[in-house]
């Protein structure tokens, strides 16, 4: 069968490089999971009053940007239309297509 040495080759090098990487001694995902009981954990917790106003603020913050991204896109279909135009009417510039 074709292709059987560049397929050992592959687990080989696959082999290899998770023998590079080594054991670290993580088992699965929920090895990266911060536990309440880890050492030195000091979870912040937020107020209420505190979490509203970080609602407020990202709302704002979002409004902005919609707003400024309403206006550039605007402002690109009006430059776009006026290129069009432009390009359409070569005459004023005194050019001339051949067709």
């Amino acid at each position: 069968m074709a292709g059987e040495g560049s397929m050992m080759h592959a687990i080989k090098s696959l082999a290899y490089n998770k023998l590079l990487r080594g054991n670290r001694n993580r088992l699965n995902w929920k090895d990266y999971k911060i536990n309440d009981s880890t050492p030195g954990h000091d979870p912040i917790k937020s107020t209420p009053e505190q979490l509203e106003a970080i609602r407020f603020r990202m709302q704002s913050k979002n409004k902005k940007r919609k707003k400024r991204q309403i206006l550039l896109a605007f402002l690109s279909i009006i430059v776009a239309i006026l290129l069009i135009y432009i390009v359409s009417n070569l005459n004023w510039v005194g050019i001339q297509p051949d067709f």
